[in-house]
């Protein structure tokens, strides 16, 4: 076998190869299993001997990733620890063209034939939806912590959920993940180092930010500051030969499967006039779990303020979660303020084991920035195995440098959320017309020692709210309307079950 993939190595000469996992689950109808077993680039810019050894050593370590404790916790939860998993190995030629020293595809993403969210009535959920990045697809599958992919609604493209001219330049691409061929390294590096005015996809990738505006790239491309360049898109999204392209694809795999799926992709942008081409290179597809959309909730009317919890208005789910007993709530200024990475940790793993002691009651987190983030000061780290009895996972962003939620959907991490039934959400207290009941979060007692004794030194930052305790015997309800664009947290009055 070393001698075969041996003499694969010399036939793909210095060609970038990327390695990774095809199993019987990845593939399985109604659990898609994606993103639990890893993938690694090979950069393959060495000898012969050193290109082999990295791609011997990937292999491998593809291979032992099926033994990590979190695919093997959602096997367990699946209901698929019995399951014949057969692992195969895919070694796949990186799609991408030269950079300078880099190397990456112009246009990468994932692409789902349902779009998962609505921030308009105007989508169509059947037309699909798109996640965009400039260079190598790692940033739109997996839920980093310091960017933000182009989120596009192929019924109308050119809508985005980013109104201000700020926005825009906050929830956009400021990373880009490369292979740097003198380094021999995959890396990740500012998007001002990389991107080059004088690339002929620029203009269609980039837009200006001039400060009050963000303004298209029409012309003196090559006068304008790679820092001035905010990766926008709008030029590409213009074009319909290539959204047309993908709802094509997508409607066709999702006849093929026969149920909806989700696709990873690269472009390849073809300059030609007056239109430039579109080659889409199809890297994976599976079928996707699609979160339950059900008849729309009504938001109820003429509640008491003192009744009301929270509210939202930005990205809001489907949904409703009755009857929540208890809220377990990190609080994000407490949380900025920890002053060590050891404790940070220990606020995941008393998550973690909350999570334990409350299964068989309802109970939904509420915390700061990001959820599970790589960056463990915009949020709490906290893995599958931490989160998966809970109803809601409940993302705020503050006003300040505590981080602000990022938008999930289309990541591995939404996929998790979607299979539990978990709803996501995001709170921004501080925008006008939103309800946040400090009182309730801030002046409730915290029954975190009644559950975890040894833990309640760290009750300064985790808190338990015992939400019948504390409301007369009545419980939290939570209602979201995807089509008004609101959620309405409430307590309220149960009939005994």
């Amino acid at each position: 076998m070393v001698d075969d993939l041996a003499a694969l190595a010399e036939r793909m000469g210095n060609c970038s190869l990327i390695v990774r996992s095809s199993s019987l689950l990845e593939d399985n109808f109604g659990k898609a299993f994606a993103g639990k077993y890893d993938s690694f680039f090979c950069p393959n810019q060495g000898t012969p001997e050193e290109n082999l050894e990295a791609l011997l050593d990937a292999i491998r370590r593809v291979y032992a990733s099926t033994l990590n404790p979190n695919a093997l916790f959602y096997r367990q939860q699946a209901g698929l620890v019995d399951y014949d998993e057969r692992m195969a190995i895919l070694i796949q030629r990186v799609e991408g063209s030269r950079h300078g020293r880099y190397f990456f595809p112009t246009v990468a993403g994932v692409a789902f034939s349902r779009n998962p969210f609505r921030w308009t009535r105007r989508i169509r959920r059947e037309d699909g939806f798109l996640r965009l990045v400039w260079g190598l697809g790692t940033r739109a599958v997996d839920r980093v912590a310091d960017d933000y992919p182009r989120m596009v609604a192929l019924s109308h493209p050119q809508l985005r959920p980013e109104i201000t001219a700020d926005e825009i330049r906050k929830y956009s691409q400021h990373f880009v993940d490369v292979i740097d061929l003198e380094d021999n390294l995959f890396k990740t590096m500012p998007v001002a180092e990389v991107i080059d005015a004088h690339d002929p996809s620029v203009e269609l990738l980039a837009s200006v930010d001039e400060g009050d505006y963000i303004r298209p790239m029409r012309f003196a491309v090559d006068t304008i500051a790679p820092h001035r360049m905010v990766l926008t898109f709008e030029r590409l999204l213009k074009e319909k030969s290539f959204t047309l392209l993908f709802k094509a694809i997508l409607q066709k795999l999702e006849r093929a499967y026969g149920r909806p799926v989700d696709i990873e992709f690269t472009v390849e942008i073809v300059p030609q006039r007056p239109h430039p081409r579109f080659v889409i290179h199809l890297l994976q597809c599976r079928p996707l779990s699609s979160p339950q959309t059900g008849p729309a909730q009504e938001i109820p009317q003429y509640i008491p303020a003192e009744d009301v919890i929270f509210t939202s208005t930005r990205l809001v789910p489907e949904g409703i979660v009755p009857r929540i007993e208890y809220v377990v709530y990190v609080d994000p200024a407490r949380y900025a303020r920890v002053p060590d990475y050891e404790t940070k940790h220990k606020i995941g793993r008393v998550v973690g084991r909350l999570n334990s002691k409350l299964e068989g009651h309802r109970y939904i987190l509420v915390g700061p920035g990001r959820w599970g983030s790589s960056n463990i000061d915009l949020g709490v780290r906290v893995g599958y195995a931490d989160i998966y009895n809970t109803s809601m996972l409940i993302e705020v962003a503050f006003a300040g440098p505590e981080g602000t939620p990022e938008v999930s959907y289309g990541t591995h991490f939404f996929q998790d959320l979607v299979e539990s039934n978990i709803h996501p959400l995001s709170l921004y207290p501080d925008e006008e017309g939103t309800v946040f009941n400090r009182v309730f979060f801030d002046s409730t007692p915290n029954a975190l020692p009644a559950f975890l004794s040894d833990d309640a030194r760290l009750a300064e930052y985790v808190k338990v709210i015992d939400v019948q305790a504390v409301t007369g015997g009545r419980l939290l309800e939570v209602v979201m309307n995807a089509e008004e664009k609101k959620a309405l947290g409430y307590v309220r009055s149960y009939a005994p079950p």
